[in-house]
């Protein structure tokens, strides 16, 4: 039983659902929260806020799994990073608000700053997290292997 409540496929799916809910609920949420506070001509940003959000969240979690995870607990690396994050960020969804900023709501600047803002928002909290995790969790160092001594010799 344990070896299929391990198997990546199960991992990859259970993370991913939650993931997955975890994004649309705060996309809710969000929206619910301070849909009201963006009056026109606004209005169209309720949906790139959400995502910048989740995408910056998303951003962050990640980072934050990757050092202590993805080399010493494989399996929950699995769960969390590839598949909880995998279904919560929303490259996807970032993609088509963005497009749509331009193509439905005539705001170019707002989409480029859409872009602008995503990208180093997110890269930024990324090197942090990172940055701070190698701090708690610090890198092993590389093992030196000893030289062979057979190897050394001329022909």
């Amino acid at each position: 039983m344990i070896a299929f409540l391990t198997h990546p496929v199960v991992l990859l799916t259970v993370g991913g659902a939650v993931g997955t809910n975890a994004r649309y609920w705060l996309a809710v949420y969000l929206a619910h929260w301070y849909g009201p506070l963006l009056a026109e001509p606004y209005t169209s940003l309720r949906g790139p806020l959400a995502i910048f959000v989740i995408n910056v969240t998303g951003s962050l979690l990640l980072a934050l799994l990757v050092v202590p995870l993805r080399e010493h607990a494989p399996h929950w690396w699995i769960l969390f990073g590839v598949g909880f994050c995998g279904g919560y960020t929303t490259f996807s969804s970032f993609a088509l608000d963005t497009v749509e900023l331009v193509r439905k709501h005539h705001q170019p600047g707002l989409a480029v700053l859409n872009i602008v803002a995503s990208v180093i928002v997110s890269c930024v909290v990324v090197w942090l997290a990172v940055s701070s995790m190698e701090r708690i969790h610090p890198p092993e160092p590389p093992v030196m292997e000893a030289e062979d001594p057979e190897m050394q010799k001329e022909p």
